[in-house]
């Protein structure tokens, strides 16, 4: 990675626990000086200026990082990077963390993630994707396996994928996702897979596209209720370092799904964070969520200092 000046006035896109995280080690730097964050919130509001623009409002975002002459922009949410928000500040000439709208689609939609990774060899739980729920249903009947995961395809706030006891929870789920709509058009495809047990391990990983550097595991709580009864939520919480992460376990996920990842996302697109869980037969790829450090493998621009 070619490391550059972090440039002075700077823009973070999104108004949670994460955006003021990043707008903390932002201003670690010496080389950062006004920060902004839009929408922000109240606690944000301690460190940066906020401005109430929706995440997801493009244009707008767009045209007021033009107006106000931001340096850089730090893209940090879902939703507007599907969006394209990244590809809008390209076009307008203002630099972004983030990646592109069609290499943000390995976040965006679990089909195409679970396709990119049945496509190129990288360890995944079985699966099969479906946008006709009778099809869903009669699929699920045949294999006879519960519990059963049904995932809506799209975003869906960490709340889209539910664990199915029986067939009458997994009709539910199917009504629930594609015919009522519950989180939108991200349920007008599903992705039906197989029931994992075991520890789960998270690993979010920088890259250039060639280069894979890891931050530290951690093992995420989702699930809501005692001995994880209950529905999914955004997250309630993280253990890290995780303790079943150990240097084997990383060692073999780097060959087996860290680098094969970015190697298929140079031949798609752009680069990866993941999400790993450790399970009885070996390890296989739950989750391949993006966050790019530049745009279709263009040239990186990161912080020096952060």
């Amino acid at each position: 990675m070619r490391c550059v000046k972090m440039s002075k006035k700077i823009l973070v896109v999104g108004g949670g626990g994460r955006e003021h995280a990043i707008i903390k080690a932002l201003k670690k730097s010496p080389d950062c000086g006004e920060v902004w964050c839009a929408p922000g919130n109240g606690g944000i509001g301690y460190d940066a200026h906020c401005v109430n623009i929706k995440a997801t409002d493009v244009e707008t975002m767009v045209g007021f990082a033009e107006t106000e002459k931001f340096d850089y922009v730090v893209v940090a949410q879902d939703d507007p990077l599907a969006l394209g928000m990244v590809d809008a500040l390209a076009a307008v000439g203002i630099p972004a963390f983030g990646p592109d709208k069609a290499a943000a689609r390995i976040e965006a939609s679990k089909v195409f993630s679970k396709d990119l990774m049945k496509k190129y060899g990288i360890p995944t739980a079985k699966y099969e994707t479906f946008d006709d729920p009778a099809k869903v249903m009669e699929y699920i009947k045949a294999e006879g396996k519960y519990p059963v995961v049904i995932k809506a395809d799209g975003l869906a706030l960490g709340k889209g994928v539910l664990i199915c006891e029986n067939e009458q929870q997994a009709a539910d789920g199917v009504k629930e996702i594609m015919l009522d709509k519950k989180f939108g058009a991200s349920g007008n495809h599903v992705v039906v897979e197989e029931f994992l047990t075991g520890p789960e391990v998270s690993v979010l990983s920088f890259t250039d596209g060639k280069v894979v550097k890891p931050m530290v595991s951690s093992m995420d709580h989702k699930r809501a209720n005692d001995h994880d009864t209950g529905l999914n939520t955004g997250g309630m919480g993280t253990v890290a370092p995780n303790p079943y992460y150990t240097p084997a376990v990383a060692e073999r996920c780097m060959q087996e799904i860290f680098l094969p990842t970015v190697a298929a996302m140079q031949a798609e697109g752009d680069s990866t964070i993941f999400g790993v869980k450790h399970i009885e037969r070996g390890y296989d790829t739950l989750e391949n969520a993006l966050q790019s450090v530049g745009a279709r493998l263009k040239t990186v621009e990161i912080p020096k200092k952060m």
